[in-house]
């Protein structure tokens, strides 16, 4: 029977090219930053997470409070920006050369496994599309890339309304899949992402079926019970197997 299979982006089907902090680090060298990094690396992972409210767990967020729009989302990534480059006295300019570098498609690429991956899917008759924490810049780089081209459907959190793993983003998305399609959708949509939070836990609490993308497969008691892929080729076999 077809399914309906939603991947998460950044982390799981896309990447930068070169890696983030790495890019950090040269556009700042420009605008006179002397930070090296590890610093770069260790401000950005604690700026991220506070004011991404990355410690929410999907068990515990309350429904419609993790707000997003283009806007919300701008202003929180020029509030990282000037919290990783304590050092540049203007980081308006460098937020400018950040945020349209991370909009250019040349700038990233696909993970090894995506292409196989959609193409095997859809060759079995299943729907697939992309739910990922992003702002609109998404679409343009989304499109740039013929082997997305087979998605049914492309949302970003900005565009929904709110951020994974907010209840009302995965309410949303399947009420926009099921205004898409006309009818209601009668089996459980299917989400895998690298984010075990917004990608597992979130959508099962909402109903959903989840595969949790661990590729540097890690082991731990938080993750024993969670349903996992190494890479994306083990999803189909996941999908048909229900």
């Amino acid at each position: 029977m077809s399914k309906i299979i939603l991947f998460d982006a950044v982390g799981t089907i896309l990447k930068t090219v070169p890696g983030v902090i790495e890019v950090y680090r040269d556009h700042g060298q420009r605008h006179g930053s002397k930070l090296d990094v590890a610093e770069i690396e260790s401000r950005f992972k604690s700026a991220r997470q506070r004011l991404f409210n990355l410690d929410l767990s999907a068990r515990g967020v309350v429904a419609g409070q993790l707000v997003s729009s283009d806007r919300i989302e701008r202003e929180l990534w020029f509030e990282l920006i000037a919290a990783v480059f304590v050092d540049v006295k203007n980081p308006h300019p460098l937020f400018d050369e950040l945020w349209e570098f991370f909009a250019a498609a040349k700038n990233w690429a696909l993970f090894a496994d995506t292409a196989a991956a959609f193409e095997s899917l859809k060759a079995a008759g299943h729907s697939i599309g992309i739910a990922s924490n992003f702002d609109s810049r998404l679409i343009g780089i989304v499109d740039a890339f013929p082997e997305l081209a087979c998605a049914d459907f492309v949302f970003c959190s900005a565009g929904i309304g709110y951020r994974k793993p907010d209840p009302r983003f995965y309410a949303l998305v399947e009420k926009k899949i099921q205004q898409r399609l006309g009818r209601k959708i009668d089996e459980p949509i299917w989400m895998t992402g690298d984010c075990i939070e917004n990608d597992f836990f979130g959508p099962v609490r909402h109903g959903w079926n989840a595969c949790w993308l661990d590729r540097c497969a890690e082991n731990s008691s938080d993750t024993a019970e969670v349903d996992r892929i190494g890479a994306l080729n083990e999803l189909l076999g996941r999908v048909s197997g229900t």
